[in-house]
């Protein structure tokens, strides 16, 4: 914005000039001091370190509202009985906007100093305080779902190359345009953009399927038998009531195809 005021003769009122000076700044200040900026929301997740058979590290994974984040929690800060664990998402996208009751995961893995995993535990929940903090504790408590409960071994037989498909039934929502579609195993997220509309009108049963292929062996060591893994899906119009859908299951066999309904 350009704005030229010049003191000519017809224009010599200091008075009406310090005020139009005044009133500029008023409307430009707001901007400036960034009142648009992005508003956030916080996942804190409290994670209990006192069963965790002489881990080195954690590797942290959170996934709300579209978006995913991987944290590392070092050996010094698992001396105490708990770790926190903060992840700051944007409450807005191009994707969905976070609403209440909207779910999401977040994963912690145990590892050894060669960055083995040892155990594993994972929570999914729902978001609370859209415009703060929302709190969610990892491994205590009794297992009443595959996603609660201390941290867990997986010693099963190794998986070669899985591959991720996520069903997502659309009949209820014809309309959804962009869906953000996020799966994860073994500490590795992957995530995809896809048109919906488009991926519909060759569905069968208005239901479309977005594959994940893993071809690398994750860092934290080869995926098996027992694993966890999710998929979650976010689109303004999946609204109401939730925005960003998530579901989870454990793998129980070595064939490559491994399926997940996700909302």
């Amino acid at each position: 914005m350009t704005i030229q005021i010049g003191m000519t003769s017809k224009f010599q009122n200091p008075a009406l000039l310090t005020f139009i000076l005044s009133l500029v700044l008023a409307l430009m200040i707001p901007t400036l001091n960034g009142a648009d900026a992005q508003k956030d929301f916080t996942i804190d997740a409290k994670i209990n370190t006192q069963k965790l058979n002489g881990a080195d590290k954690l590797k942290v994974v959170a996934t709300a509202n579209g978006d995913t984040q991987v944290k590392n929690v070092t050996s010094n800060d698992l001396k105490s009985k708990s770790a926190t664990v903060s992840f700051r998402f944007n409450q807005k996208n191009n994707i969905v906007s976070v609403g209440k009751r909207d779910e999401y995961a977040v994963c912690a893995y145990a590892l050894s100093v060669s960055n083995e995993m040892k155990s594993y535990s994972c929570v999914e929940g729902n978001i609370e305080q859209p415009n703060g903090k929302n709190t969610i504790v990892i491994g205590s408590g009794p297992v009443i779902t595959l996603s609660s409960g201390p941290f867990k071994p997986v010693t099963g037989r190794e998986i070669s190359s899985p591959i991720i498909n996520v069903h997502i039934p659309l009949s209820d929502r014809k309309d959804v345009k962009d869906l953000k579609v996020v799966a994860m195993i073994k500490g590795e997220p992957q995530s995809k953009t896809v048109d919906a509309q488009k991926m519909l009108k060759n569905s069968k049963d208005n239901t479309i399927i977005v594959p994940f292929r893993y071809d690398n062996v994750p860092e934290i060591g080869p995926t098996r038998i027992g694993d966890y893994f999710f998929a979650c899906v976010s689109a303004e119009e999946l609204n109401p009531p939730e925005g960003t859908e998530c579901e989870h299951r454990l793998t129980d066999h070595t064939f490559h195809i491994h399926n997940i309904i996700a909302r």
